[in-house]
C-alpha cells in the first residue's frame, strides 16, 4: 500500500498502514523471535503472526535469523524487516535500515514491544529532516 505524500512527494509516515500493530521480540535460550499483533483484528491462527526474515531477505540478505541488542548481521536484518513491514516500500527500508539498526535495533533489550506507530514516526522524522540536520 502506498503511503500518502506531502507536497514535494515525500511520504508521510504519520499515516501508518496499520497503527494497531505491535511488534514484540523475545530471546529465549538463545533463540530470537519476533511476533506482530494487530489489535484491530481478532486473535487467531494468523494474529499474532511471526515476523519472518524471508521478505526482507528478498530485498537484501544480511542474515537468515533476527538478532537485536548487538552488532550482528541479524540486527541489520531485523531493522530491514521492521522498516519494510511498516513502510511497505523496499526502497525506503533500504535507505534507512543501517541508521535504524545503529540508532534503534542495537539498543533493544532482550525482550521488547514496539508499536508500529513508533517506527512510522521514526521514518517520518528522518525522511523529512532538513539536509545536514
Amino acid at each position: 500500500m502506498a503511503e500518502e505524500s506531502q507536497p514535494g512527494g515525500i511520504p508521510d509516515y504519520r499515516q501508518a498502514r496499520c497503527p494497531s500493530r505491535v511488534y514484540s521480540g523475545r530471546c529465549e535460550d538463545g533463540v530470537f523471535g519476533v511476533t506482530v499483533l494487530d489489535s484491530a483484528l481478532a486473535q487467531g491462527p494468523d494474529n499474532p503472526r511471526c515476523l519472518s526474515p524471508d521478505a526482507s531477505r528478498a530485498v537484501l540478505d544480511c542474515a537468515g535469523v533476527f538478532f537485536w541488542g548487538d552488532e550482528r548481521d541479524g540486527s541489520r536484518q531485523l531493522a530491514l524487516a521492521l522498516l519494510l513491514d511498516v513502510s511497505g516500500d523496499a526502497a525506503t527500508a533500504l535507505r534507512w535500515f543501517e541508521l535504524f539498526t545503529e540508532k534503534y535495533v542495537r539498543r533493544l533489550p532482550q525482550s521488547w514491544a514496539v508499536p508500529e506507530l513508533d517506527i512510522a514516526l521514526w521514518l517520518h522524522c528522518f525522511e523529512n529532516a532538513r539536509p545536514g540536520a
